[in-house]
């Protein structure tokens, strides 16, 4: 037996038996064929390493995170949206579509899986680096790409995560300290919980002290209850 560290092994042998665990060995036409699945190894391959070395080189994280747990994150947005009795929305016939589907869905889970655990400043920089990896993706010119959700079910666009946000609605029964007002931030981070807890992945919540990290979590698990 010869023991392999994952330092020596690097993240591109977990996600190539991922895309066979997940997508199977012969494909599923249903969800991603295997030129779907080839396109999905290449821009893994051809887009991770440049973003990894930013945030390692360039950037602030927190609490400190490792490689694998990065790419793994990643697969799970993916996951939430490809696989097989999940695909939310992911259902088009036209070849085209589904390219540009599949990109945009790779962009924003590569945005949150990868960034999602930066500082607010490196959030912006880091902005920079998936739009030049991503040129044919289609991002709002305003603001970063944490700002927007993929509308895949519908018009097939990135749409801010303020038309999302639900109106505040006063319950006088509650007490003052359990009234939560809904903003574009909690909202869009309740909703990556929300994603990934109904596929049944764990969710690695970080982030300095006051910024609603807990808050977020409560009214998320009180919602799923209700």
């Amino acid at each position: 037996m010869v023991y392999m560290t994952p330092e020596d092994l690097g993240w591109r042998p977990f996600v190539q038996s991922w895309i066979v665990e997940t997508f199977g060995e012969t494909g599923d036409e249903s969800v991603i064929d295997d030129g779907m699945k080839t396109y999905l190894w290449e821009t893994f391959d051809a887009t991770i390493d440049p973003g990894i070395d930013k945030i390692r080189n360039n950037y602030v994280e927190p609490i400190k995170t490792d490689n694998l747990q990065l790419v793994k994150s990643v697969c799970n947005l993916l996951y939430v949206f490809l696989a097989r009795g999940q695909n939310k929305g992911f259902t088009s016939l036209d070849p085209k579509q589904r390219k540009k589907d599949l990109d945009a869905i790779f962009a924003w889970s590569y945005a949150w899986g990868l960034g999602g655990s930066l500082n607010e400043a490196s959030k912006d920089f880091f902005d920079t680096v998936v739009k030049d990896l991503f040129k044919g993706v289609s991002f709002p010119p305003s603001f970063t790409v944490f700002d927007y959700f993929y509308d895949l079910k519908r018009e097939k666009v990135f749409k801010p995560w303020d038309s999302k946000v639900e109106g505040f609605v006063y319950d006088k029964d509650k007490a003052y300290f359990e009234l939560f007002v809904n903003t574009s931030d909690t909202y869009k981070h309740r909703h990556i919980l929300e994603l990934l807890l109904g596929v049944e992945k764990p969710v690695f919540f970080t982030g300095t002290t006051g910024v609603g990290k807990t808050v977020v979590i409560l009214n998320t698990l009180e919602r799923l209850a209700e």
